[in-house]
Parts: C-alpha cells; sequence; structure tokens
C-alpha cells in the first residue's frame, strides 16, 4: 500500500496518465519514465480520463464502457456496457462518490449516475444538463449542491431522495468553503436578468435570506462568475467576466475579495485589461494574479487585497503555485510565446527559466519538483509530446508521442506524501540559471542598417559637425578621485554636456551616445578634408581652418572636478554663443534628445511607457530641428 510506504519514508514514485489516439497509458514519472507494469495500456478511443482528488482510481472511457482502476490496490473494474455513452466523469473530494454524465435523447431520461465507490453500487441516478452536471460538494461529502436549470437543491447525503433544502431564488453559482469548522460558508452568486446581480457571502444553513448575508457585492453586467476560496476556508476570490464588452474584443473582468468577517473589497489592479490567471497559494496567505493587455502584468496580494510584490510586466498569461506554496511558475502560453520561470518565493528570486516552444499544458508535480508541459490536440495536431522539468531548469524527459495527444494529467497524491523541495540546497553552488532568450525588437526595412537607435535617422541637411565642446572626463565610482599611474580618458562623444553627466544612468548615456554617433555620421567630413578633432572633440572651421581647443579642468593636475562642482565643469565645456540664455536652451535640447533616445531603447526592449513618456517620443523631430537651428546661429556668430 503506496500510504504505508509513505508513512515509512519510502519514496513514491509519480505518475502521469496520457490520453491520445494511441489510447490510455500510464507511465511513472522521472527518473523511472517507463509504463506503469501492472497497467495494460488500452489503445482504443477514449472521451475522458480523470484521476481523483487523491490519486487512488483512474477512471477512463473506452468503446465497451468506462473503467475504474484501482491504483493502490492495483485492480480495474468495468462498469459495464450501459456506460458506453458516457462523456465525462468527476469524484467526489474524499473519493467516495463518483459522479458519471452522458447525454440523454431525451429531457426526462436520466443523464447521471452516482456510484458509492465503497460499496461499489450505483448510489442515485438524476437528470442534468451538460453546464450544471457536477455536484458541488463540502470538502468533508455530508453537503452538497445540485444545480437545475431554474432550481437549485440541497442534499445532505448523496442518494437524491429529498433535499433538505430548495433555496427560492435564482443560483447561478455556488461554492462551499472547504472547512466545516466551526461552519459551513456558502458563497452564492445571484443573477437578475436586466439588472446588475448580486454575489451573497452566508454561513450554513442561512442561504435564501439576504438579510443574513455575511458580505454582499453587486456585479454589473457580468455573464459569469468563479469562486476560489483560500485553503482555510476563510477568504474568498471571485471573478466576474463579461464576454462582450463595447470597450474591448476580450470582454472585461473584475477581481473582488470576500472573508467570513463580512469585509468585501475590490482588488485594484493598475492595468487594463482582462484577468489572464489568478490562484490562492495552498498556504492560504496570499494570491497571485496575471492581467492586463500584452505584457501582462503579475502580482501578490495579502489577505487583505494589499500588494506585496510585483514581478513587473512581461509577455506571459499564466501562472501556478506548487502544492506547498514555496514556488511559483510564470509562463506563457496559447498565443504569447511559450516560456516560463519558477521563483522561489522564500527568498523572492528567480531560480530559473527556460523556452518552451509550442506549451499547450503544464501543471506541477504532486512532490513540487517537477514541472508536466506538453504539445497537445487539437491546439496543435503534430509535435505532439510530453516533457518534464526539474524546478532548477534541468530537463529530466523529453517524449514525442507517435499520433495526437489530447490530454495529460500528473497523478495527485494525498497530503503528506512527499517534503517541500528546498531550493536552496537543489540549487547548488555551481547551479547557473538558464535565462529566457528575449525576442529581438522588430526593425523595419527602411531603418535596417541605419546607424544609431531604431527611430534615429541620420540628421541631414547641416553642412558643418555642430557639436564643438568637449565632454567632461571620465569619473570612477568612487568619487572623484583616480589612479594617478593610469591615464584619463577623455569620453569620445563629444556633445554638448549634460547636467546629469556624473549620474550612473547607463541606459541614458548609451542612448545619447547612439544618438551623437548618429549625428555625426551625417557629416563626417567638413569641406576642408579635415577631421573636427581628435576623439570628436574641436570644431574644424571650414574657412580658416583653425579649430577649437579643448577646455581643460581647473581642478590642479587636470584632474575633473569633483561631482559636487559637475555642473559648473560641465559649463566650461560648452562653446558658448556670447547668449547664456540661447547656450540654456541648447543645454536643455540636447538633455531632452538624451531623455527621447532613453526612452526608446525602453520600448524596444519591452517597457510599456506612459501616456506622457510616449508623447516625448513624438517631439523628437521638432526637438532636433529647434536643436540645430540654435546650433547654427551659434556657428555663425563664430565666424
Amino acid at each position: 500500500m503506496e500510504d504505508k510506504a509513505a508513512a515509512a519514508g519510502v519514496a513514491v514514485p509519480l505518475m502521469v496518465g496520457l490520453r491520445g489516439t494511441q489510447g490510455i497509458q500510464l507511465s511513472y514519472g522521472p527518473p523511472q519514465n517507463q509504463p506503469v507494469e501492472f497497467f495494460h495500456s488500452l489503445k482504443v478511443d477514449s472521451r475522458f480520463m480523470t484521476f481523483s482528488p487523491q490519486g487512488r482510481y483512474l477512471v477512463y472511457h473506452t468503446p465497451t464502457g468506462v473503467q475504474l482502476t484501482d491504483i493502490v490496490n492495483k485492480e480495474t473494474l468495468d462498469l459495464g456496457p450501459g456506460t458506453v455513452l458516457v462523456r465525462d466523469a468527476a469524484f467526489s473530494p474524499q473519493e467516495g462518490y463518483l459522479v458519471l454524465w452522458d447525454a440523454p435523447s431525451k429531457k426526462e431520461d436520466n443523464s447521471c449516475t452516482v456510484y458509492d465507490l465503497k460499496s461499489r453500487t450505483v448510489k442515485a441516478l438524476y437528470s442534468q444538463a451538460e453546464t450544471t452536471w457536477k455536484v458541488r460538494w463540502s470538502y468533508d461529502e455530508h453537503l452538497l449542491f445540485l444545480m437545475g436549470k431554474d432550481q437549485t437543491y440541497v442534499f445532505d447525503e448523496p442518494d437524491f431522495s429529498a433535499p433538505v433544502s430548495t433555496p427560492k431564488a435564482r443560483i447561478g453559482e455556488i461554492s462551499i468553503s472547504p472547512v466545516s469548522q466551526p461552519a459551513y460558508h456558502v458563497i452564492v452568486f445571484n443573477p437578475c436578468r436586466g439588472t446588475p446581480g448580486f454575489v451573497r457571502l452566508y454561513k450554513w444553513p442561512n442561504i435564501d435570506d439576504q438579510a443574513t448575508a455575511l458580505a454582499a457585492r453587486c456585479v454589473m453586467k457580468e455573464d459569469q462568475v468563479v469562486f476560489k476560496w483560500n485553503s482555510t476556508g476563510t477568504h474568498v476570490l471571485f471573478l466576474a467576466t463579461v464576454d462582450m464588452d463595447e470597450r474591448s474584443y476580450y470582454g472585461s473582468s473584475s477581481l473582488f475579495l470576500m472573508n467570513t468577517k463580512s469585509d468585501s473589497l475590490v482588488i485594484g489592479l493598475d492595468q487594463e485589461g482582462p484577468v489572464h490567471s489568478w490562484e490562492w497559494n495552498p498556504k492560504g496567505e496570499n494570491f497571485a494574479v496575471t492581467y492586463g493587455f500584452m505584457p501582462g502584468k503579475t502580482c501578490i496580494f495579502n489577505k487583505k487585497g494589499d500588494l506585496v510584490h510585483t514581478f513587473g510586466t512581461q509577455y506571459r498569461n499564466g501562472l501556478l503555485y506548487n502544492p506547498f506554496g514555496n514556488l511559483l511558475v510564470l509562463y506563457g502560453h496559447g498565443n504569447i510565446r511559450g516560456a516560463y520561470e519558477v521563483w522561489d518565493l522564500g527568498a523572492m528570486k528567480k531560480i530559473s527559466s527556460q523556452d518552451a516552444e509550442y506549451m499547450t499544458y503544464i501543471e506541477w508535480s504532486p512532490d513540487g519538483a517537477v514541472l508536466l508541459m506538453g504539445t497537445t490536440s487539437p491546439r496543435l495536431k503534430v509535435g505532439n509530446k510530453h516533457i518534464f522539468w526539474h524546478y532548477t531548469g534541468k530537463l529530466l524527459h523529453d517524449q514525442p508521442y507517435d499520433g495526437e495527444l489530447f490530454q495529460i494529467s500528473w497523478r495527485p497524491a494525498p497530503p503528506g506524501t512527499y517534503k517541500a523541495p528546498d531550493p536552496s540546497s537543489d540549487l547548488g553552488k555551481n547551479y547557473v540559471p538558464v535565462e529566457v532568450k528575449k525576442a529581438s525588437a522588430y526593425v523595419p526595412p527602411g531603418m535596417r542598417n541605419r546607424v544609431g537607435p531604431v527611430g534615429f535617422a541620420p540628421i541631414a541637411g547641416a553642412s558643418v559637425h555642430i557639436h564643438a565642446q568637449t565632454a567632461p572626463l571620465s569619473s570612477s565610482p568612487g568619487g572623484s578621485h583616480h589612479d594617478k599611474s593610469k591615464p584619463r580618458k577623455k569620453n569620445p562623444e563629444g556633445g554638448l554636456a549634460n547636467s546629469n553627466s556624473h549620474s550612473n544612468n547607463n541606459s541614458t548615456n548609451s542612448a545619447s551616445k547612439g544618438l551623437n554617433q548618429a549625428r555625426r555620421n551625417s557629416n563626417k567630413t567638413p569641406e576642408n578634408g579635415r577631421p573636427p578633432g581628435p576623439g570628436g572633440n574641436g570644431i574644424a572651421d571650414r574657412k580658416s581652418g583653425e579649430k577649437a581647443q579643448p577646455h581643460k579642468s581647473k581642478s590642479e593636475g587636470g584632474r575633473p572636478a569633483s561631482p559636487e562642482h559637475g555642473s559648473e565643469n560641465e559649463n566650461e565645456h560648452m562653446l558658448s554663443s556670447g547668449d547664456p540664455e540661447r547656450d540654456k536652451k541648447i543645454l536643455k535640447l540636447n538633455k531632452k534628445l538624451a531623455e527621447i533616445a532613453a526612452l526608446q531603447k525602453e520600448q524596444q526592449a519591452g517597457k510599456v511607457l506612459e501616456k506622457n513618456q510616449l508623447e516625448k517620443i513624438k517631439r523628437l523631430n521638432s526637438v532636433v530641428k529647434e536643436l540645430e537651428n540654435l546650433e547654427l546661429s551659434v556657428l555663425i556668430k563664430k565666424k
């Protein structure tokens, strides 16, 4: 027995089920990666395959009827030819009951069969539609709700002989807390045709009297509401969505939080767009949400709805906690480039990341250390396979599938079977995470093979190189002290001095360098055939050939001025026009160009810019033109 093995400290092997054109298969996970010896793979067509919540049973469809495999006792039960038309199956939380659903030819025919798995007998028969046939069970299986078309029935035993309650109000969705002590809590969505609906939280058995609701929330125009409880049963999240919305093709969605202390609030999401994925941490103390138009944003919130951590914006639309809540995988799939990254939530550090091309499915193993990924049909009908990745980034197994793979799934395990993985010991000192390779930004054909950042065309029309000032000498990271034994290098970029030249904003500096390079390349050679001075620090006079000498620092020994005198030092390096106001304008415009270059670089890297930042980029041409006019007037005046 596996439960005895787990109690004795013996490792229980991982298992995975597969359903496809090769039939039903049950295989061991890593490190064995071999078929399970007692399970005979069936190469037949199958409509469904479902594991029970704690992994004891596997139920699946065959052309001759539904079969139920007891994995613990290694035996298979045929449920008979009467189950040939069954379309789907679901287990109760404690694996005491199995519900089978088929599509009857007549509405009055029974469509659902309830099996008692302990006595192996049929417990009840009832009729239900495809969208509502699944029973809403309490975690202890003592309370269950049956959703009818216009009526909901509550039972306290699974024989459906006589309901203990029939709420009067129309119920669109209902969910029971996962714990029964000190009492059951039930959350209900009451839709109203033509008017806003309401979500209300009750303490059982008061689920029909609105005055007894612990908390209530109005939801506007929403078509569907989905509930998710935390593991302790004290808080419940619900997502209200509408498929068609005048503001967006993707519809709209709102995320709410309620608790059994009667608090109710809206989760404030600071980026417009749909909620792609939202999950409670299995520990029950916080939850994560991926939301917004692409690139989406992922954040963690506590039970009060307060933001506690953000993972930033990226092209991802899914997230999953491992069963122990100490690891979180963020991923992109579907119409998003397949990739994933694993985070250690204890240290809040990224552990690994990988490309996962054509991934359509992802799931954590019960031991919380292995990710099962797959390429499945009908999303993709070729190249189907399943892959095992260790959370540290190691590829454990890559298994192609001969044909179409419809479904893959880990076999669940009872609580206490495995211990949580420990990133601090598993990673080791020599482990180096493999970063996801970012796709390069698209460059339009007209902008390819150009000098400088994308979006900056070489500036034409100026007959003389305008920048005439010397850039400040480089300073050490620690301040203004330098090693006298090493020669100090001048900045080869030239350009008007920036008032923030002593800052460490590398992205701005590199972007402005690219801009200056683009401008110099527009006029590489003056009419006298000579370059504009060594290192670009001088200026060639077209008529006299005289070269302006670079200014020296007033500091002793040619050392650069200290950072606190940076602005004064920068003004010394400017080519003065004799008009202080004009010089200030030139300095200000050069600073604007550097800021625009930095913003364009961030935009190319995939960062979502604010509206005012986008407006800055649009003003590029006007800034360049204004700067050229001012600098040209300086040059004419000097002549």
